[in-house]
């Protein structure tokens, strides 16, 4: 279960992909977006990601009651925030020169089909599927078409949705799938998140599983790494008081920073996973391990009596969990007091 993508691995025995996600933190000004590129470079992430819509790729003009939102949007409905929201086409090619010539990996969130050979044509290595989308089952096909791997967030989901849009990939021949647990909340709160979730999906469904954050802070991506995640996605920011629907949830550079960081210090630690003595221990393992210890002198033939020796430190001769080794056995050449008693020392 691993992928490569650009010299990039993703897979269990990799560090976390970082994928640092632009939403609508572009503003609509490409000085803005290009700067944000370089905002993910420099703190050290994997991947830049972009979403591709307007309005009408996700609703349409109406006064319906539905169509309100919260205030805290900046707008009254859906129509107008995603006429605000969405990133201009023209944006999308100077944004992956960028990403690409500052050694990161573009790509996009896919919500409408009809934008797929758009998209295709910037040289999209990978597809991601929203957790607002993955009920879509057009999209799926149509990203499926591609045969390109693809990460599909599942905020909000139930198993039985997953299922669904797994099997839908699968029947349409689609590359290869990596799960992200999320809460699609914004700012999602800590105790909602759900982090073991992760370990579900990854029983469930045998696939690699990630985690789209949108909490505040740097403490649920890091313990996602720590918990196995392949793939860490996070909005984030040049300056989280900027006007704009995701600036006031998404992670400063500072914060992105100390992600990148820490995801790099974790995959460290985590390690291969194999119970043994490591390098940084034996020299302790040596010294501070009990072993048999002669407390007289131990004449050649002597017939050794639990009177004869202590389990002391260091580890120099016969550990304490084979205490009862050298009772009743013959010293072959002799063993003065303080000296460790080993099994070389017996005859047997």
């Amino acid at each position: 279960m691993t992928l490569t993508l650009s010299g990039k691995t993703i897979g269990p025995d990799a560090p976390a992909l970082l994928i640092a996600e632009v939403s609508a933190n572009h503003d609509r000004d490409l000085d803005q977006a290009l700067a944000l590129v370089d905002i993910a470079a420099d703190a050290g992430w994997d991947c830049l990601k972009l979403q591709t819509y307007n309005a009408d790729s996700l609703t349409i003009r109406s006064n319906h009651p539905s169509m309100a939102i919260d205030p805290i949007w900046g707008k009254e409905n859906l129509y107008e925030l995603y006429q605000s929201a969405g990133m201009p086409m023209e944006f999308h090619e100077p944004l992956y020169a960028r990403a690409k010539a500052r050694g990161l990996l573009p790509f996009t969130s896919i919500y409408d089909p009809r934008d797929l050979e758009f998209i295709e044509n910037l040289g999209n290595e990978i597809y991601k599927i929203a957790s607002f989308e993955m009920t879509y089952d057009d999209l799926l096909i149509a990203v499926a078409s591609t045969g390109k791997p693809l990460i599909l967030s599942t905020g909000m989901a139930i198993l039985s949705e997953i299922e669904h849009a797994l099997n839908v990939l699968e029947q349409h021949n689609s590359g290869p799938v990596i799960l992200l647990h999320c809460c699609s909340s914004y700012p999602a709160p800590l105790d909602q998140i759900n982090l073991l979730a992760m370990k579900t999906l990854e029983q469930k469904f045998g696939r690699m599983v990630g985690f789209s954050d949108h909490t505040i802070g740097s403490r649920a991506p890091l313990a996602a790494a720590a918990m196995g995640a392949v793939a860490i996605e996070k909005h984030y920011t040049n300056d989280p008081a900027r006007k704009g629907p995701d600036h006031r949830f998404s992670a400063t550079p500072e914060v992105m920073k100390d992600i990148a960081g820490g995801v790099k210090d974790i995959h460290i630690a985590r390690g291969s996973g194999i119970k043994q003595t490591t390098r940084a221990e034996e020299g302790n393992k040596a010294v501070g391990r009990r072993s048999a210890f002669a407390i007289r002198d131990l004449a050649a033939g002597h017939i050794i009596t639990p009177d004869d020796f202590r389990f002391v430190r260091p580890g120099a001769g016969i550990p304490p969990n084979d205490s009862t080794a050298p009772i009743g056995r013959r010293i072959k050449l002799g063993v003065k007091a303080g000296d460790p008693i080993s099994y070389d020392d017996l005859l047997f």
